[in-house]
């Protein structure tokens, strides 16, 4: 009977809010065939912790098959828990499959706007057609989010965000500012969250598609591997700090029970997700469970680009990106469920960057070009299972590149097992646009890079052809900035490799 109370309390009268409850928006996320979560948070005052009592709060959930939730299918009741910073996951089962659905929350007088989700075809439908959008990067202080205008223009049926969905510290040029500095608590992290959240073109993505969501670095602490920070901050210390984080990240996204933190504060972030017979989504972790980076030096920047003829441990074979169980559980399955196109889901860039000019090998130490081991056991997993449609999703790198995968990190030129799309930022800078053409000629299986712009990137997957739309910003430091297509490509059916529209 203990920790009841707090509940009881909440039942006994409708909860009275200084300010609209809703403020953070409603997202939905996680398609399936029978259904998908959806999500909310009580912040009446994101900004003052104390403007909600510290007890559990009643909330109201409806799911209906028109906007105007008049044909409702499903509704029930959930508690904005005190201990989850008031957040909401419903995770829905039951639905049918392949269709759009509607669904709004009410908490005491207020209501919540109307989000729109979908499920997804089974596996073994026939599926014609699936177009969604890949986002990553998003610096709130360094820009606008008006790249989500753009995107749900294009009317995707889901957007795939990979990664630095808040940047933990302040840096660069500001435009507009979050109030932590340098987040550290779980308190400056629910915060960050809150205050992304209040971006209207961003909450208006979350309300448009459900979304299917990886993390980077920047939601916990830039370059960190593992329980291992960037600089050398005490390990009990970091290990506080990435429980914080990895809990408002939880509390702040659209994510199934399984994903919520462990008592050890693990969550599991990878999964498998199809979209009928079309595509299946592999969604990794490259941060949890990812060995340190090679040859680092105390007072060195951890990512930097390294030269393997000088790093003892560059191509240890014992050094992993995935981890054990992640390794095991994609050696399992991936590519048996007979999708037309496997696409990994990843924040970073696969395909190898040789960034040392002239001769020799060089790597960004904190990228798959240093744990070429790991990269490795991917690209012999395509190999063994005979698979020649796979597509892997980046980011991270605020640079649009397009390229190939290819058997040789050694040989640039040597076959090509995996298709390549990294998107560009959907704000955050980046100033590499003369050192990344200059390193062109050194890497041709790179086919594209463009460092030049913020945006996203839409892909419209069909049966034989994979058509992919790197879509800019002409200025994202601007509220009313200009959209246009940069450059197109098309993957062929059975055909792997980058080529141009």
């Amino acid at each position: 009977m203990v920790g009841l109370g707090p509940v009881r309390r909440a039942l006994a009268a409708a909860p009275k809010f200084i300010n609209d409850p809703f403020q953070l928006g409603v997202a939905s996320g996680d398609p399936v065939p029978d259904g998908f979560v959806i999500w909310t948070r009580l912040a009446p005052d994101p900004y003052d912790p104390k403007a909600l009592p510290d007890e559990a709060i009643p909330v109201a959930w409806e799911v209906a098959s028109d906007d105007k939730i008049k044909k409702i299918v499903q509704r029930g009741n959930v508690y904005a828990r005190p201990e989850l910073g008031h957040s909401v996951h419903v995770e829905l089962h039951g639905l049918e499959h392949g269709r759009q659905y509607f669904y709004r929350f009410t908490c005491g007088d207020a209501r919540s706007r109307v989000g729109r989700a979908i499920t997804t075809p089974t596996p073994y439908t026939k599926t014609e057609r699936l177009k969604f959008a890949l986002a990553s990067c998003q610096h709130y202080d360094q820009g606008y989010f008006t790249a989500y205008r753009d995107m749900i223009a294009q009317d995707p049926a889901m957007i795939v965000h990979v990664g630095d969905y808040i940047y933990e510290a302040s840096w660069g040029q500001s435009i507009r500012h979050s109030p932590i500095a340098d987040a550290w608590t779980l308190h400056d992290y629910r915060l960050m969250h809150a205050v992304y959240k209040l971006d209207p073109d961003l909450q208006d993505a979350h309300a448009y598609c459900p979304w299917v969501l990886t993390w980077d670095d920047h939601e916990v602490d830039n370059d960190y591997s593992d329980l291992v920070a960037e600089d050398e901050t005490n390990p009990v210390l970091f290990a506080k700090r990435r429980a914080a984080a990895y809990q408002a990240y939880y509390e702040n996204m659209p994510l199934r029970a399984m994903a919520a933190p462990d008592a050890n504060m693990n969550m599991q972030m990878f999964q498998r997700l199809n979209f009928g017979d079309l595509v299946e989504f592999d969604v990794l972790d490259l941060r949890q469970y990812r060995s340190v980076q090679s040859c680092r030096q105390p007072g060195m920047r951890v990512g930097r680009v390294i030269d393997a003829a000088h790093c003892p441990d560059f191509d240890d074979p014992k050094r992993s990106m995935l981890g054990a169980i992640q390794e095991t559980w994609m050696g399992m399955n991936f590519g048996r469920t007979n999708a037309r196109w496997n696409v990994i889901v990843q924040s970073l860039m696969m395909m190898n960057f040789d960034q040392l000019p002239g001769e020799g090998r060089g790597a960004w130490s904190d990228n798959w070009g240093a744990y070429g081991t790991a990269r490795k056991k991917i690209v012999d997993l395509v190999l063994k299972r005979g698979l020649t449609n796979v597509i892997s999703l980046g980011g991270d790198i605020h640079s649009y590149f397009a390229g190939d995968v290819v058997t040789t990190d050694a040989d640039p030129n040597s076959a090509t097992v995996i298709s390549e799309f990294v998107g560009t930022s959907i704000t955050a800078e980046s100033y590499n646009t003369k050192l990344f053409d200059s390193l062109m000629p050194e890497n041709p299986n790179i086919k594209y890079v463009n460092d030049r712009f913020r945006g996203y990137v839409m892909c419209d997957v069909g049966r034989d052809v994979w058509n992919t739309d790197f879509r800019i910003v002409e200025d994202a430091r601007v509220r009313t900035p200009t959209f246009r297509s940069l450059a197109k490509f098309t993957v062929e059916n059975g055909n792997p490799g980058v080529k141009p529209a």
